[in-house]
């Protein structure tokens, strides 16, 4: 199965190639060459700071949870964090933050939930925003097309009642496997005026992190609808959380070309644009890298811990 998934992760990479190929890649440096310096160097404030509202997210987080966490020592953890889930498959590195708060987690339980929460924000987000683009992109290009029989809807309600039918016939054994995971999750995190904070801050850390590539795109020159480019990279996002890339190669670009392709703009702005945002991003890591050097985790402690 672990070869398996490496030569699936590998379709990814494999892809990204192959489009570079047969875009040309002479003709995607030429538009790499089109991004000034100052907004690549402009591009990392905006990506920090965007770091810098999440770990606020997972301090409210953790500290509804009884975990107590300094704002230094959550950007600190959060950052370290950040830079071995992009360094580790499946971004399994990110659970690694539990590692340095382990002396403060009440259980083993609660430290796992916390973390979970403070990514299913990040994912309700990730939805919102992807769902407008999807209603964006339809308003603008009629991509989708309406059901025009009622075969279709037929199905769609039949396997709609399937569903409901099969929650209800195992409801006992669903509420067995999730009541103590719930009770863990603290319900109020959602609600509320925390669950309020958490959400403004995901929104916008979010607005900074995926709006850089509508900097960036600003720097290059390219002529594109602001609002569309900034809406179409949260679907890139969804497609990017695929198990078949690594880091989002391939899955990225192809994604990018589609949008572009709406715009009538050439392939290789699109390919250029999402390889500048990788490394800017990879950049941005340096600050996790480094604290992570100063004090590391080991892979047999991580796992005795957990």
């Amino acid at each position: 199965m672990k070869k398996l998934g490496f030569w699936i992760k590998l379709l990814g990479v494999i892809l990204f190639f192959l489009l570079i190929y047969n875009v040309g890649w002479q003709e995607t440096f030429k538009s790499i060459k089109k991004t000034s310096l100052w907004y690549l160097l402009g591009s990392l404030p905006i990506i920090w700071l965007g770091h810098y509202l999440k770990s606020l997210r997972w301090r409210l987080v953790s500290h509804s949870y009884g975990i107590s966490l300094g704002f230094y020592e959550a950007f600190k953890i959060f950052s370290i964090g950040l830079f071995l889930a992009n360094i580790t498959p499946g971004k399994v590195g990110d659970f690694a933050r539990l590692y340095y708060i382990k002396d403060k987690l009440p259980n083993r339980k609660i430290g796992w939930s916390s973390l979970i929460m403070d990514r299913i924000f990040d994912l309700i987000c990730l939805v919102l925003f992807s769902l407008c683009a999807l209603l964006y992109y339809q308003i603008q290009f009629e991509i989708v097309e309406k059901l025009s029989n009622h075969g279709s809807v037929i199905w769609l309600i039949s396997i709609t009642m399937v569903i409901v039918l099969l929650v209800f016939v195992f409801r006992d054994k669903i509420r067995k496997f999730t009541g103590s995971w719930w009770i863990a999750f603290n319900a109020h995190t959602l609600l509320g005026y925390k669950g309020i904070w958490a959400f403004s801050l995901t929104f916008v850390s979010m607005t900074l992190l995926y709006g850089v590539f509508n900097f960036l795109a600003w720097g290059m020159g390219i002529h594109i609808d602001q609002l569309g480019l900034f809406l179409g990279v949260f679907v890139v996002g969804i497609l990017s959380l695929l198990p078949i890339t690594v880091l989002g190669l391939g899955v990225r670009e192809v994604s990018l070309v589609m949008i572009f392709s709406l715009y009538t703009l050439a392939p290789e702005d699109a390919i250029a644009l999402s390889v500048i945002v990788f490394f800017v991003q990879l950049i941005s890591l340096f600050p996790g890298a480094i604290w992570f050097y100063l004090s590391p985790v080991r892979l047999h402690d991580f796992r005795r811990s957990q």
